[in-house]
């Protein structure tokens, strides 16, 4: 029994490998995506400094870290598909 199912399992982790590659399409939207982030992170930082209630400095400094953090995960997802690559 277990020799019928190992074909069946090697062929389900090859899917899951072959499906694990992020096409050039799929890295030039990662890219873009994340100059959008930084691009709002710096706004946002901007906004703190210029907020005249601390509510609004608050909320824009959440935005902020949110966008910061975006950029940091989708910087991990390159460098991951940077390594997988060569």
């Amino acid at each position: 029994m277990y020799s019928q199912q190992q074909p069946h399992l090697q062929g389900q982790q090859q899917q899951q490998q072959g499906s694990s590659k992020v096409s050039s399409k799929e890295l030039a939207y990662i890219t873009d995506s994340l100059n959008n982030e930084e691009l709002l992170a710096k706004i946002a930082v901007q906004a703190v400094s210029a907020a005249q209630t601390p509510q609004l400095k608050q909320q824009m400094a959440q935005i902020a870290q949110a966008r910061i953090s975006n950029t940091n995960q989708l910087l991990h997802t390159l460098q991951q598909q940077t390594q997988m690559t060569h």
